[in-house]
């Protein structure tokens, strides 16, 4: 037998060049907490993980759902080789990438959706579009980070909005994915993308965490539109959340039937916490100004004003002076001319991300 050593030796002298195959992109052992980000573009992150699915609780959901905008980039979350994908027309869209070491991930309800000649997604149009990468195959060698699709509302999740089904696997065996996701997730820190290093941040995000506020950009909603003046609509759908109002009740108003706080606005309105802007008329879509809010604040959590104490001098004869003085009594408001804070701006509209401060501090 040739000795291999000088065959190849003797093949480096007669074509100068030998050519092997090259390794595997990123041959080092797939570690989920490692891995990227499956999507490229704005999401909506929860623990849908052991999830009930199904008639009657039938089966437990296996992947992680992240909501994004339909068309949204999927990216490959480690390197690994395409080894289970969508066959064609009418089979789309979906892939598994196996990163070796026994470890899956999986990539479901990609785009199905073909476009109009202005570029947009045509609803409707099921099974007409290709929501998988090109030159993406089974067999493909993918490195991490890689574009292998777009988000779409493909397979069972038609009648619903637009995600990536996103599954984890080891051995065969399904995994909460969610904590590496988190970890994996970039771009912003905690429940919502815009809020970042705004002075409110952290009372957002206590509204978010209890369930009083759920966003600003449904269905996604991870914007919470700080900047954005608050509503009396949306106002009353904090209120209804925090005080688990149930969502009915009579209301004398002719400007609420249809609109999206209808809900909340009958709750308030029967608990004996909301109040119109006329005797007919609600104003569901008009900012709510900071006199308004003291009285919806008084009327949900009870505050009283013990001593009696005259705080601001910008509210004489205000209708809702007694709850502005309430407020204060409780250093739930300081007024709004510091350091000296005599006043109180009654009728200054509120940013949502002044609300949410707000709305901590009178919390029980």
């Amino acid at each position: 037998m040739r000795n291999p050593t000088r065959l190849i030796a003797g093949l480096v002298l007669i074509l100068g060049t030998v050519f092997v195959p090259s390794a595997p992109a990123e041959a080092a052992a797939f570690d989920p907490s490692g891995m990227a980000f499956p999507l490229d573009g704005e999401y909506r992150l929860t623990d849908s993980f052991g999830d009930c699915r199904g008639s009657g609780c039938s089966r437990a959901h296996e992947g992680v759902d992240i909501m994004a905008e339909k068309g949204v980039p999927v990216l490959a979350a480690g390197a690994g080789v395409v080894s289970w994908i969508s066959s064609g027309p009418g089979d789309c869209c979906y892939l598994g990438i196996d990163h070796g070491g026994g470890w899956v991930t999986r990539y479901i309800h990609l785009n199905d959706d073909k476009k109009d000649a202005a570029g947009n997604y045509i609803d409707g149009s099921d099974g007409q579009g290709w929501g998988i990468a090109k030159g993406i195959v089974e067999g493909t060698q993918v490195r991490r980070g890689q574009h292998i699709g777009w988000v779409g509302d493909s397979g069972n999740a038609t009648e619903g909005v637009p995600h990536l089904h996103f599954e984890l696997r080891k051995d065969g065996a399904a995994i909460d994915a969610y904590p590496y996701l988190v970890s994996a997730a970039v771009g912003w820190d905690g429940r919502f993308s815009d809020d970042d290093g705004n002075v409110h941040e952290a009372n957002i995000e206590i509204i978010a965490e209890r369930g009083i506020t759920i966003g600003c950009n449904p269905p996604l909603n991870n914007k919470f539109c700080p900047e954005a003046q608050i509503t009396r609509g949306q106002m009353a759908a904090f209120i209804a959340r925090a005080l688990d109002l149930p969502n009915k009740g009579e209301i004398p108003y002719t400007d609420v039937v249809g609109n999206k706080f209808e809900p909340a606005i009958r709750g308030i309105e029967a608990a004996g916490i909301g109040f119109g802007c006329t005797e007919t008329e609600f104003c569901p879509d008009v900012p709510l100004l900071r006199h308004e809010m003291a009285e919806l604040l008084v009327r949900a959590f009870g505050y009283d004003n013990p001593d009696g104490t005259d705080f601001f001098v910008d509210d004489e004869g205000n209708p809702f002076e007694d709850s502005i003085n309430a407020l204060a009594a409780h250093r739930i408001t300081m007024g709004c001319n510091p350091p000296a804070n005599t006043n109180y701006c009654p009728d200054m509209p509120l940013k949502r991300s002044q609300m949410a401060t707000f709305f901590v501090r009178a919390l029980p």
